[in-house]
């Protein structure tokens, strides 16, 4: 913190600038706010530009609690670190050192903000959050300010890796909670708060006010996290081209609309967030049909590393990821029972984090567009601890 200084007047300087790349690129709208400080800002998680897409519409400098991986970028992550010092979580490990040096910030008198969902929606809704989230905020003794972006998802939908779609996005200052009120509320009250006030769904927003989001290639990438048809439930066979979907074993197709909506084809489902709920039946019953030596799903071909103090990793081994009802095979012959997962989280669409109740922390990787979200998924429903991650 004896840097604070330089980190404010870095934050003076950079936030116009940044208000208009937000503006040309995503249509960003949002007010200046400037609730008397410390606060730690919570807001829902929909895309990668979510700390500059919130840091844009307050005028105080926080800290942001992100993701390891970005430490990991050698310069970058040096320049990062000189410029803003995020606060620094493992993922799929524990959250214990991220939280001390959160509140060790609060208590200098400084503002945080978080994304208490851990990762970017799927499916254009706001997800669960730790329960932990209530009690933390009581701890740092600061006000609470709830934060809601909305046309995020639909800007940069998590299956799509890196594309970009111009529609609206919004930015939303929904309440402040002060810390004379935080006192008078229990840590289950603060978590229903902060549910009801950052809660997004994406597809419902389109319903009653419809935007089209223009962009190239729209479906690009959505096998990542659509992997099983709904024609012929076949696995894997889903590709996309274009702004067209389509299977390859039994002729399924479908378009991605610029309303985010499927249309033409042969598709049930009107939407991602329909067909992703179907799908995750489906992986239900896959799991609760599991044979102790039939493979639940597998892929082949990714590349295991180990995460070592969450900035440097280590190659492991190249090899198949299979998953079973009582462990998850990694590449190399590294086996850990459902119950050791304490952490399960993804970066981007197909970055695979793996967390143990060892302290070894894994990393997998392909270069291909397949779905890994369905092992978090299955681990989940099998009964293992899954963690959310950041």
């Amino acid at each position: 913190m004896e840097h604070h200084t330089r980190h404010a007047v870095i934050w003076k300087l950079l936030r116009p600038l940044v208000r208009l790349i937000l503006l040309i690129r995503f249509n960003y709208r949002c007010k200046s706010h400037a609730p008397a400080g410390p606060y730690v800002v919570v807001c829902n998680h929909v895309t990668d530009w979510d700390p500059l897409l919130v840091g844009a519409a307050f005028r105080n400098q926080m800290y942001f609690l992100a993701s390891e991986h970005i430490m990991r970028l050698g310069f970058v992550s040096r320049l990062l670190d000189w410029l803003v010092h995020p606060i620094v979580r493992q993922k799929g490990g524990s959250a214990a050192g991220a939280v001390m040096e959160m509140l060790r910030v609060t208590r200098a008198g400084h503002n945080v903000a978080l994304f208490p969902e851990g990762n970017r929606t799927w499916d254009g809704v706001t997800r669960d959050f730790p329960a932990s989230t209530g009690k933390l905020i009581k701890q740092s003794g600061t006000s609470l300010v709830t934060f809601r972006l909305r046309g995020g998802y639909l800007s940069s939908p998590r299956w799509s890796g890196d594309s970009v779609r111009r529609g609206m996005l919004r930015g939303e200052l929904v309440k402040v909670y002060t810390a004379e009120e935080l006192k008078g509320m229990s840590a289950l009250q603060i978590n229903a708060a902060i549910a009801r006030d950052i809660h997004v769904d994406a597809f419902d927003d389109q319903r009653s006010r419809p935007v089209l989001y223009r962009g190239r290639h729209l479906a690009e990438n959505l096998e990542t996290l659509l992997f099983i048809c709904p024609k012929c439930f076949s696995h894997a066979t889903l590709y996309s081209e274009g702004d067209d979907f389509r299977c390859r074993r039994c002729g399924f197709e479908t378009h991605y609309a610029p309303t985010g909506a499927f249309v033409g084809g042969d598709a049930p489902f009107p939407d991602v967030r329909s067909w992703n709920r179907w799908q995750d039946k489906q992986i239900e019953k896959l799991c609760r049909a599991a044979g102790a030596d039939e493979p639940i799903f597998s892929d082949e071909n990714l590349e295991l590393y180990s995460i070592q103090s969450g900035r440097s990793s280590e190659f492991v081994a190249r090899g198949d990821l299979i998953l079973y009802a009582d462990h998850l095979e990694l590449p190399g012959g590294v086996s850990v029972p459902i119950g050791q997962i304490t952490g399960m989280s993804l970066r981007g669409p197909t970055d695979l984090y793996v967390g143990t109740a060892n302290g070894s922390s894994f990393l997998l990787r392909t270069h291909l567009a397949l779905c890994t979200h369905k092992y978090l998924t299955a681990c989940a429903l099998l009964g293992s601890p899954v963690g959310t991650g950041v």
